[in-house]
């Protein structure tokens, strides 16, 4: 039996889960909170494909008047379609970047769509089909902090002593860190707490890629935080258990799908009136897997 069949044959047996999802049930995760957990319309209808998305990264995957919304989860959708999933047969879990490898390895979603870097570590912990994005490494700070952050021919300054506020388990953070080893770093399990600490003064900046940082500044007030870009890039991928490559290669048909017939641009232009960020794409999609069976 392929890996592929007993994907779907493992999907099928969720059906009484994702029931009790979409009647309220929430899954708690020990120093982690609550994790929202919801169909797309109403009680899932037959087989359901478990979707891994963020809930607090404003115009890519947030959890806003009991349902998800942004660019990854118009992403999540339309895959979802292309592989045969109505709405109804969708179910959202949750997951945060400090989590979301084990989610996914221990069958509790069948892919992630949650602004995840397609980086040397990434691919030890997950198969990927994309990049479906491509963004810059930034800062979030306050609008008032800029003049001691930027450097007079753009990019980030010395920021020595600065105390940034990453996320655990964010790859693209790593890559900051590694740009900037003399800051000091502390890690937060959220997005929404990293926030809070720069709000109150507890931390000075917040590292991650261009998309979610200004989907953040733009929540919280573009008139109270500004985004400064740093070097590099990272690209997004939908991440799927390793050793599923039909899986993988079939999402990145979908992918491919949905830049042809216009859906990702009009996904990106959303993206764009939400955030004022402009991403790319360089690549095609692809899949992206390891040797492992």
């Amino acid at each position: 039996m392929t890996n592929w069949f007993r994907l779907r044959r493992r999907i099928r047996t969720r059906l009484v889960a994702g029931i009790a999802a979409a009647l309220g049930f929430a899954l708690m995760l020990s120093g982690c909170g609550q994790i929202q957990v919801t169909t797309v319309n109403g009680s899932p209808e037959g087989p359901t494909l478990a979707i891994g998305v963020a809930a607090d990264e404003p115009a890519i995957g947030a959890w806003h008047d009991g349902t998800y919304e942004g660019f990854d989860i118009s992403v999540a959708k339309y895959v979802a379609a292309k592989l045969g999933y109505a709405n109804k047969q969708i179910v959202f879990k949750q997951v945060r970047p400090a989590n979301r490898a084990s989610m996914l390895n221990n069958g509790q979603v069948d892919m992630v769509v949650a602004s995840w870097a397609i980086t040397d570590g990434s691919k030890a912990e997950a198969d990927f089909a994309g990049p479906y994005l491509r963004t810059g490494v930034g800062l979030l700070i306050r609008t008032e902090d800029r003049a001691d952050f930027a450097q007079a021919g753009g990019g980030i300054g010395d920021i020595a002593d600065r105390m940034v506020c990453i996320v655990k388990g964010d790859d693209t953070a790593d890559l900051f860190r590694a740009n900037h080893p003399k800051a000091q770093f502390q890690e937060r399990d959220s997005y929404a707490q990293c926030v809070t600490a720069v709000q109150v003064g507890s931390a000075d900046a917040i590292a991650s890629d261009m998309a979610v940082l200004s989907g953040l500044r733009q929540a919280n007030g573009p008139q109270y935080m500004t985004v400064l870009q740093d070097e590099g890039s990272v690209e997004y991928g939908i991440a799927v258990s390793q050793g599923t490559p039909q899986l993988a290669q079939k999402i990145s048909e979908a992918l491919k799908d949905m830049i042809a017939d216009g859906s990702w641009e009009s996904a990106r232009a959303e993206l764009k009136r939400q955030t004022r960020l402009t991403v790319t794409r360089e690549v095609d999609p692809q899949a992206i897997v390891s040797d492992a069976e």
